[in-house]
């Protein structure tokens, strides 16, 4: 009998044992999408996936998020999986860490299983494709929206005099919601910005200055000769903005006084071609 015993007692053990090993050595698989294939610096990127099966140890979804340019880790995260197998979560592009654009990579681990899909960041600020806004005056230049949906004015090339030296390639916008100009670069060197204003841009306050603010920090180790600025600017500074007294109105203002001038003065040539055509007695 107790021969009997024991046998069933080896044998619930072992069916156990090899339930746990083919378990623990399972094929697992993971599927994994993005909502988009592309978004910008102020998006939400939404992750779904599926893993098949559950694992008996409830083991979570390990997901990192990899820049390729330059190559590092943006952010790890533990996700739990539900019954079903199903998971998602949601990551943040308005990080420091994932400011440049280009193409991320998101990996995920489950078990032995793991997948990557990779995602494109691009510019938050896009010119508007309606081309030129106004011609015939010394401002032309295009719309733009800004990263938080300003309305922005894009200065042309040539239309802002400036020499930098801290390693940046600087695009020019002017903002006249609140009277600045504003600088966007991503210096990677130490340097200076020296940049002349001219009043069609921007003026100065009554007393001839301007305020500089740099990455939202208010700046006052600039110096000002006239109209021109020098500005530090130091590396991986990303935004400079120049505040005045009044930047360039928006377009539809200058459209607007544009063609006001012009219905004018068709008015006075039409009045002056009928006085001439007037029969004298």
């Amino acid at each position: 009998m107790n021969k009997h015993v024991l046998f069933m007692a080896v044998t619930i053990l072992i069916l156990a044992g090899t339930g746990i090993v083919s378990q623990a050595y399972a094929a697992f698989t993971i599927t994994m999408e993005t909502d988009k294939d592309v978004y910008d610096h102020s998006s939400v990127i939404t992750v779904t996936g599926h893993v098949d099966p559950v694992d008996i140890k409830n083991s979570e979804v390990t997901i990192i998020v990899k820049s390729t340019n330059p190559p590092g880790i943006v952010q790890i995260d533990q996700i739990s999986v539900n019954s079903d197998g199903d998971f998602s979560t949601m990551i943040e592009t308005a990080n420091v860490i994932m400011k440049k654009d280009g193409t991320y990579l998101i990996y995920a681990q489950y078990a032995n299983a793991e997948i990557t899909v990779s995602v494109e960041l691009t510019d938050a600020i896009e010119a508007a494709d309606i081309g030129t806004a106004v011609t015939g005056t010394a401002v032309t230049g295009t719309d733009a929206i800004g990263p938080s949906g300003e309305s922005f004015y894009k200065f042309g090339d040539g239309q802002i005099e400036y020499d930098i030296t801290c390693n940046a390639t600087p695009a020019f916008f002017g903002n006249a919601d609140d009277d600045s100009i504003v600088i966007y670069l991503d210096s990677t060197d130490d340097g200076i910005l020296t940049i002349t204003l001219h009043e069609e841009l921007i003026k100065p306050f009554e007393d001839g200055t301007f305020v500089v603010i740099a990455d939202n920090q208010e700046m006052e180790d600039y110096t000002q000769i006239g109209n021109t600025l020098t500005i530090p600017c130091v590396a991986g500074t990303e935004k400079i903005e120049i505040h005045g007294s009044w930047a360039i109105p928006e377009f539809g203002v200058i459209a607007a006084m544009i063609l006001a001038v012009a219905i004018i003065s068709i008015i006075m040539v039409t009045a002056k071609t009928k006085l001439s055509i007037v029969p004298r007695y």
